[in-house]
């Protein structure tokens, strides 16, 4: 019948209670019950008040948060352009010199050319 709270057995529960009646009385047991009780009250009040200002101050908080998440994705966003930004420049001006140095070996490859073919000729 008692089951199990705050993982204490009935038997445990029974024991409690008997050690209680023989160190108080049975007239002195009610008195500490409605001093218990009024304790539990307070602190229930005490855990309501924290939970009611936890939840009135969450909504501020949730808007802190939301305004850093907005701000940080808009910083990301600018670094991310930044960065396509110069990759493309990067990769253009590579395009360029390697079309440069592609034409200089080439122009060099064809007056190799032109040598070897005018020295085979004279021999």
């Amino acid at each position: 019948m008692f089951g199990t709270i705050l993982f204490i057995s009935g038997q445990e529960i029974i024991f409690a209670v008997l050690i209680a009646l023989l160190l108080f009385g049975s007239k002195e047991i009610p008195k500490l019950a409605r001093t218990f009780g009024k304790g539990m009250k307070e602190f229930r009040k005490a855990t309501d008040d924290i939970k009611r200002e936890f939840e009135n101050s969450t909504p501020e908080v949730m808007d802190d948060f939301k305004e850093i998440k907005k701000n940080l994705t808009k910083d990301v966003n600018d670094i991310k352009k930044s960065l396509t930004k110069d990759a493309t420049d990067i990769g253009k001006n590579l395009t360029k010199d390697a079309n440069e140095i592609g034409k200089n070996l080439t122009k060099d490859a064809n007056k190799v050319a032109k040598g070897v073919k005018k020295n085979l000729d004279i021999g």
